[in-house]
């Protein structure tokens, strides 16, 4: 299960112990849960106060995505 929210992108990535991305399309952000591999996505909320959960994704194609955390 996902955590609903986080402060920081560090504190997310630090959570899931992965790499944080984000999806061009719609601006959300992914995470990788590594050890149920999943996908989660997230979205800032109003004033990039925190992240919040906004679904898992299961099966499928993942969208086309660019690494926001660690930067590279």
């Amino acid at each position: 299960m996902a955590i609903k929210t986080f402060d920081t992108l560090s504190d997310m990535s630090e959570h899931f112990d992965s790499e944080i991305y984000r999806d061009i399309v719609t601006d959300s952000l992914l995470v990788q849960d590594v050890k149920n591999n999943i996908w989660h996505r997230y979205s800032w909320t109003p004033g990039k106060r925190e992240l919040k959960f906004r679904e898992t994704l299961l099966g499928g194609e993942l969208p086309i995505m660019v690494q926001v955390y660690p930067k590279l």
